[in-house]
């Protein structure tokens, strides 16, 4: 479960105003706006990119930002998809998705399911610069639900 209720300036300008959102375990967000509306701030603050000015930030119960505390991004364990996806040219579409991974144990199994999830399966082997743009982003998807986040 995500709850956040945050404010978030730069300089004079405030970006996020009273944004108060819950989200349930394993359900998927996506922000719609206006451009400059605060989205991408706000994904940033939730996954410890970025610090908050105001409110909290709480993942399962715990209070990951507010009251003086920030956790980093690696202990919060948010997955996130970068707009521009972020995608390392010289792997393959599987080690995209695995990256970060421990290798061995079940890593394979993650990827192929996750692979599986966003409609790739068998595009393991394929390179991102072979994939249309659509792909590229679902290997990024792919990529951000294989170490299971909150």
């Amino acid at each position: 479960m995500l709850c956040l209720n945050v404010q978030k300036r730069f300089g004079d300008v405030q970006v996020v105003r009273d944004l108060s959102l819950s989200v349930t375990s394993g359900q998927i967000l996506a922000l719609l706006g206006s451009s400059g509306c605060g989205k991408t701030t706000t994904l940033r603050m939730v996954a410890g990119l970025e610090q908050i000015d105001g409110g909290c930030i709480e993942v399962d119960g715990d209070l990951v930002a507010g009251a003086g505390k920030h956790d980093p991004p690696e202990r919060r364990r948010i997955g996130m998809v970068f707009q521009d996806y972020a995608l390392f040219p010289h792997l393959s579409v599987a080690r995209n998705v695995g990256f970060g991974l421990e290798r061995g144990g079940d890593a394979p199994r993650r990827v192929d399911e996750a692979l599986e999830l966003v409609g790739l399966s068998g595009f393991g082997d394929r390179m991102p610069q072979d994939l249309s743009g659509g792909q590229q982003q679902r290997v990024a998807l792919a990529r951000a639900l294989t170490p299971k986040p909150r």
